[in-house]
């Protein structure tokens, strides 16, 4: 099969600034947690899922928490994501999902979300 992976790091996704298009079909929907949370070791938490209906891998998707890369659960059936953040510091702290794969016909596809939260304790 054609669908290989590159990692890229945050905010480097080749198709991200493009603003849509229509090769841009990975929704990254549902993030959280966003505003003021008060719990110092919240879960991140997203769907990610191709618009056309195919399956993604784990292997499709970085996430980012405060630059760094960062170990999550990816239930491919459903979409859904989940990653224990661990212990925080109070203030903002920034995610990013970045999902891209490379399709059969040498095209691509991308998808990308960024968010803040804020850890009050």
């Amino acid at each position: 099969m054609g669908r290989r992976r590159r990692r890229r790091g945050p905010g480097s996704g080749r198709h991200a600034s493009r603003g849509g298009g229509s090769r841009r079909r990975i929704l990254i929907t549902s993030v959280s947690p966003s505003g003021d949370v008060s719990s110092a070791s919240p879960t991140i938490r997203a769907v990610v899922e191709d618009r056309d209906g195919t399956p993604l891998s784990r292997n499709d998707i970085d996430l980012y928490l405060d630059g760094e890369e960062k170990r999550f659960t990816y239930r491919r059936a459903t979409g859904d994501l989940k990653c224990s953040t661990g212990r925080l510091s109070s203030g903002t702290h920034t995610v990013e999902i970045d999902a891209y794969v490379e399709t059969d016909d040498g095209g691509g596809k991308a998808g990308r979300k960024k968010w803040t939260f804020n850890v009050k304790k």
